[in-house]
């Protein structure tokens, strides 16, 4: 292993530490009200964001805040792969003309690829957005397509919202200003918002 990844390794390591019980309650608040028979624990996921960290980061950590605010984007996508991969199908869906009460999808049937689907809920989980749950997946979907607008503009979402750092910290991680930062958060929760609710109302 080359000494400047052995360095980041050995960092990334000393770090896990300090900021893991604060990374558990970030994944506890994920889970919060979620059904009895949910697989994924905080815990886990936890583990498997800090753990891919540690094998894959190449990034230069600047502070317990700075690893902190990552792991948590880690977290995010740990919860969002698990659940893309229990929606491998139409995301989880099944023709409406055999939908039922049952939370698991119906078994192939060879219907047509332009058959209305509903979607059904596997595992799905809420996430609290303003003053409203949204399912992550939903969340997911429209941080793509901001991401699709501006990659800068879900940093700004994932760094602040999520991971919890002010934004003059979050400044500091993406080489701009703090008031382009908070200039950037509040386009951004508005045109999320529009995506998720058709709500053309701006943030304030």
């Amino acid at each position: 292993m080359p000494a400047p990844e052995k360095k980041r390794r050995a960092a990334t390591e000393e770090l896990v530490p300090l900021v893991y019980q604060e990374l558990r309650q970030v994944a506890r608040r994920y889970f919060r009200n979620q059904r009895p028979g949910f697989t994924l624990r905080p815990t886990e996921v936890v583990d498997e964001a800090c753990l891919h960290l540690i094998q894959h980061s190449r990034i230069e950590w600047e502070s317990s805040e700075h690893f902190r605010a990552i792991a948590t984007r880690k977290i995010w996508q740990v919860i969002v792969d698990h659940l893309k991969k229990r929606y491998a199908r139409k995301r989880g869906g099944v023709p409406l003309a055999s939908a039922t009460a049952s939370e698991e999808p119906a078994e192939e049937s060879g219907a047509a690829d332009d058959t209305p689907w509903q979607r059904v809920p596997l595992e799905g989980i809420s996430v609290e957005w303003r003053d409203r749950t949204v399912d992550v997946l939903d969340l997911a979907d429209a941080l793509d397509a901001l991401a699709a607008e501006s990659a800068r503009l879900k940093d700004v979402v994932m760094l602040h919202w999520f991971g919890g750092l002010k934004y003059s910290e979050v400044a500091r991680c993406l080489g701009v200003s703090a008031s382009t930062v908070e200039k950037d958060f509040r386009y951004a929760l508005a045109w999320l918002n529009r995506r998720l609710t058709g709500n053309s109302e701006d943030v304030r």
